[in-house]
């Protein structure tokens, strides 16, 4: 069985750190999928409930942000972010222990709430234990067991969604960073950018919807 948990982690030295402690109402929201090149080691970010030019001057500040990138023209809300070499990041690790992280979200207590999945329970304790030793608070709000990924919710993929998926996993693209772009995947597959980064969400959210939605116990 697969595992799915919800998790909430700080550190002085976390992602945004300085931002979040600046601007107690703001809610960033990591984006996972985008049809812009991400670039290594570049997170997209959607800031909330504050003022864009607020977040600028505040992400200016902040001592876990190297560089600022605009994403679209005329969307302040959308950003690029770098993290400095010292920021303490728990994303890689987890996709070192082979799991994924499906949402990441600012936390009105500090620090963030994710959700990640992995396929053993093994994978959780390791970055637990690897959050304790970096000095992270680290708290699990909830752990539930779901059908294993591999094969709940595979008939519900398309074959051509099969394919991108699998070809996205093998070039690194959910690493973090991420190892190939859309283009990239795209003159692999011999399709158009777009169509890529379709596939890619119509088939992650047929896995999400069969083998991962455990909020409503009556869905």
């Amino acid at each position: 069985m697969a595992i799915v948990t919800e998790v909430h982690f700080a550190h002085e030295d976390g992602a945004l750190a300085g931002t979040l402690t600046e601007l107690p109402d703001l809610e960033a929201t990591v984006v996972q999928e985008t049809s812009t090149d991400p670039g290594r080691g570049v997170y997209f970010l959607r800031f909330e409930g504050v003022d864009p030019a607020a977040v600028r001057e505040a992400l200016s500040a902040d001592h876990t942000v190297a560089e600022v990138r605009p994403v679209l023209d005329g969307d302040r809300r959308l950003l690029g972010i770098v993290f400095t070499d010292r920021t303490k990041l728990l994303a890689p690790r987890v996709t070192r222990e082979d799991g994924f992280v499906l949402e990441a979200r600012s936390s009105s207590a500090g620090g963030w709430c994710e959700r990640w999945l992995f396929r053993h329970r093994e994978g959780i304790h390791e970055v637990w234990r690897y959050a304790r030793e970096e000095g992270f608070s680290f708290e699990v709000l909830e752990l539930s067991s779901v059908p294993d990924a591999e094969s709940a919710g595979s008939a519900e993929l398309t074959a051509k969604q099969r394919e991108t998926l699998v070809t996205a996993y093998e070039c690194g693209y959910f690493d973090e960073p991420r190892e190939s772009s859309l283009e990239e995947l795209a003159g692999e597959l011999g399709v158009s950018p777009s169509a890529v980064g379709g596939r890619i969400r119509r088939g992650m959210k047929s896995l999400i919807g069969s083998s991962v939605v455990v909020d409503d116990p009556e869905s």
